[in-house]
């Protein structure tokens, strides 16, 4: 190894930290990225901490605050999700995108309790969210931190 060689990695070294760190800022900033909505089951209702909801990613957190097991199902365009069962006083997260313009429906699907008040239709309106297709900072992040040249 010659001292050129040696002299041009050594100054590509703070350009790849930059790199690395810049795609562990954008990890940071996407996992920031989803809305937290609190779901409260009860025996036999659904109550949202938010009332409106535009395009994006949101966390439900369930919360069987009710005597019998519940869940938490959501579907609506290109969104079949759901929890597994709650056991009262236990709760359980879901993560869902919502796309612009659609109508949503959250419910329990345990049989009966939809048509027994857990129902809670959504309506998400606004444009579109943008998202970030920038693999190469991903990729870099991804890696175990050396540089390899």
């Amino acid at each position: 190894m010659t001292l050129r060689s040696t002299s041009a990695k050594i100054a590509l070294i703070p350009l790849a930290t930059i790199g690395v760190l810049a795609g562990s800022a954008d990890a940071a900033a996407g996992a920031s990225s989803s809305t937290t909505v609190k779901a409260v089951e009860t025996d036999f209702h659904i109550a949202l901490s938010k009332k409106t909801f535009g395009p994006g990613t949101y966390t439900f957190v369930a919360v069987n605050k009710g005597q019998t097991t519940h869940a938490l199902e959501i579907t609506g365009p290109g969104l079949h999700a759901s929890t597994a069962d709650i056991s009262p006083g236990q709760s359980a997260k879901l993560k869902v995108v919502f796309k612009s313009g659609g109508a949503y429906d959250v419910f329990c699907p345990i049989p009966g309790h939809k048509m027994l008040g857990m129902n809670v239709n959504l309506k998400v309106s606004g444009p579109a969210a943008a998202v970030s297709k920038n693999t190469t900072k991903s990729t870099m992040a991804s890696g175990s931190g050396a540089v390899s040249f």
